[in-house]
């Protein structure tokens, strides 16, 4: 399955404006925590974290638009789980609710765009749907598989997936009619990738001013301009970066010698980490023709990587972190310099440093495509 852009959470620093009453917000948390439990808010760069007491918790800061938030409990490096879930926040007074071990639940009161974004993506529907899957794989798991079940778990998979292409269309005609909606630019990322460049213009162009310059405006903006530089064909932006084992690495000192296979990834993403046995086959049968795999991943927790590649076996190759590795001069990381919209994403970069390839996570089509045209390089 796909992970776009948006899912993979990014937090955009915006300084400089003023600090006044109407950039203030105020969220006020119930839950069914107990007393002492921490919560913790991220949002443009900032990391907050409060106390529940009473069943209540409660946060405020500024924000010079609505803003897109997570709110977590304890570890966890997945956007949207058990103890985590994804908010836009607004100036003003906010009340949200959360349940233990059902973050991703959470309901939002007070920010019209958060209620916008939950309307569009049949969230409560989508959620109903979680649970039955969730029941089902249980079942299984303790009293094991019958045709009946897998019946019901494919057509709940279905089902899952019609939310999803529903939400998709209801956001494109929530683009076309709100252009000074702050949420429009945070929904067009999700459609880049579906959409031609011509169309993503024209929906970015309709914005007004302040949502062309807001964090999610600038996203959008950044898209397109980086999308002809990592086209198949373009040379690929060089970098240098460290190594998990601490040593350095820089792109360049591979041409003319190895393809190679740029690997973006998480330990968050399922999909990304499912594909394991099958890059350790494909390094395995092509390394020694000429094939070196870097895989860069969007995390920021070092032990769970280092562990996630242990676990995985895949430390056959070179790995680093998208944090370990060199911007460009304005500051733009590898993630945004290779238009990267979806997780995994694997780019080939053939011996003159040029892009030979770009496939991402969109059902099994795009893995067969690698293969086949690894095959034709070096078979």
């Amino acid at each position: 399955m796909k992970i776009l852009l948006p899912l993979v959470f990014v937090f955009i620093s915006l300084t400089g404006f003023a600090q006044n009453d109407a950039s203030k917000f105020n969220l006020l948390g119930k839950t069914d925590l107990k007393d002492g439990e921490k919560i913790i808010l991220e949002y443009h760069g900032n990391k907050d974290s409060a106390f529940v007491k009473d069943g209540s918790f409660r946060f405020s800061g500024h924000l010079n638009e609505p803003s897109l938030a997570s709110l977590k409990h304890g570890q966890t490096n997945i956007f949207e789980g058990p103890r985590s879930v994804r908010l836009f926040l607004e100036p003003g007074d906010l009340k949200v609710n959360v349940i233990a071990g059902q973050f991703f639940k959470a309901e939002l009161l007070g920010s019209q765009t958060q209620s916008d974004w939950d309307k569009l993506r049949l969230k409560k529907e989508y959620d109903e749907i979680l649970d039955k899957i969730d029941v089902l794989n249980k079942t299984i798991k303790e009293k094991g598989s019958s045709d009946a079940l897998k019946a019901n778990l494919d057509l709940s998979y279905a089902e899952r997936l019609r939310v999803i292409k529903a939400g998709e269309k209801n956001s494109l005609t929530f683009i076309r009619k709100n252009p000074d909606s702050y949420l429009s630019p945070y929904l067009l990322t999700a459609l880049i990738r579906y959409l031609p460049r011509d169309s993503i213009q024209f929906y970015y162009r309709s914005f007004s001013g302040p949502v062309l310059n807001s964090a999610w405006g600038r996203v959008v903006y950044k898209a397109l301009a980086f999308e002809e530089l990592s086209k198949v064909g373009q040379t690929a932006p060089n970098f240098s970066a460290k190594l998990a084992n601490g040593k350095m690495i820089n792109l360049a000192e591979f041409k003319t010698n190895q393809y190679v296979l740029l690997d973006f990834w998480g330990t968050w993403c399922v999909h990304c980490r499912a594909l394991s046995s099958d890059l350790i086959e494909m390094y395995k049968k092509y390394n020694n023709k000429g094939l070196e795999i870097v895989s860069i991943a969007t995390d920021r927790d070092r032990k769970l990587w280092q562990k996630t590649i242990e676990d995985d076996r895949t430390g056959l190759w070179k790995h680093i972190l998208l944090i370990d590795a060199s911007k460009s001069e304005k500051g733009d990381d590898l993630v945004v310099q290779y238009n990267v919209a979806a997780y995994p994403t694997f780019i080939l970069i053939d011996k003159d440093g040029k892009i030979a390839g770009r496939y991402d996570g969109e059902g099994n089509d795009f893995h067969v495509n690698l293969k086949n045209k690894l095959a034709t390089i070096f078979q």
